[in-house]
């Protein structure tokens, strides 16, 4: 054999061996990540990004709820000692600033978030029922709500019905809303307490926390009032997402968020529109932020209202 083709022999059988040695390192590699992967198996996947998050946020949240009702209480208590009798069943909103508003949609609106300082206010607990304003009605203040025939609830079968004495009245216009409260010795709620009163302080989506509840969207499309108590805001004010939309004192104006007053806003001058907020079961995203024009003749079978009231120190 020459020498040549020794040399070439030579070549390819440490070539051979080289890749040989090559595919074995291969083979202990991948047997060894094999190894890896199982004990990674059987120490469980790593915990996700966005349940850690999650889990963070329902306890900002919850803790939200504990501090600001403690607070709500101490202001109450204080207030008690200096002769205020707390309104029946109504809740205090102490004094304070808060996020109104929400950048994060594409909902007309809602933009700019922008911080509003409140004073102190009282705020229904739950909206005005049907037992309520018959009373103002009886007394001859209030104008009965409004019968449309073939709508969502008839009146006679709703508001005549004791069955649904505790539930939310409907079919009102703005201005028998307002005549209700006055009767009452309160107001409408601005559209800056209603918001405050349902999402405290803490850019909350809903008034109960960031999350809908499973099924919340299934139930009957309107609820007894005080119905749901886990989805009661931070200061414990009741139905005031997915139930039916509210009266608020204000005019509407799509654009008003980007020059509003930061001290107690009242909303821009009158209009023929007025602010409806809270949503009803009909719509999927009944958030705390949520604001919709409606005209201040309609009476709708899908809004009510509530009242508040000024905080006075004797």
């Amino acid at each position: 054999m020459r020498k040549s083709d020794t040399l070439c022999c030579l070549l390819i059988f440490l070539a051979v061996l080289h890749g040989a040695g090559i595919a074995w390192g291969e083979s202990n590699h991948e047997l060894q990540n094999g190894k890896n992967e199982t004990i990674e198996a059987d120490e469980g996947p790593a915990p996700r990004v966005d349940d850690d998050k999650t889990a963070q946020r329902r306890a900002e949240i919850a803790q939200t709820n504990r501090d600001l009702k403690m607070i709500q209480s101490a202001v109450v208590e204080d207030l008690v000692k200096k002769g205020v009798t707390p309104p029946e069943h109504m809740a205090l909103i102490p004094a304070g600033s808060f996020m109104m508003g929400l950048d994060e949609t594409d909902l007309s609106g809602l933009k700019p978030a922008h911080r509003v300082y409140l004073d102190a206010y009282w705020i229904d607990q739950s909206p005005v029922t049907n037992e309520a304003y018959r009373a103002c009605v009886e007394a001859k203040i209030c104008r009965p709500p409004m019968n449309r025939p073939g709508g969502f609830l008839n009146r006679l079968e709703y508001h005549d019905n004791p069955e649904f004495a505790n539930f939310p009245v409907n079919y009102v216009r703005h201005e028998h809303a307002v005549t209700y409260c006055q009767w009452a010795g309160k107001r409408l709620p601005t559209e800056a307490e209603w918001e405050k009163a349902a999402r405290g302080d803490d850019e909350r989506l809903y008034a109960w926390g960031d999350e809908i509840p499973e099924g919340f969207l299934e139930t009957n499309p309107i609820q007894p009032v005080g119905s749901m108590p886990e989805g009661a805001s931070p200061y414990g004010v009741m139905n005031m997402g997915g139930n039916m939309w509210e009266w608020v004192a204000d005019s509407y104006s799509g654009d008003f968020y980007a020059n509003s007053p930061v001290v107690n806003p009242t909303g821009p001058e009158a209009r023929m529109t007025k602010v409806k907020r809270g949503g009803d079961r009909f719509i999927l995203t009944p958030w705390a932020v949520i604001r919709s024009p409606e005209w201040t003749r309609d009476s709708n079978p899908n809004v009510g209202f509530r009242c508040a009231k000024d905080l006075t120190i004797p």
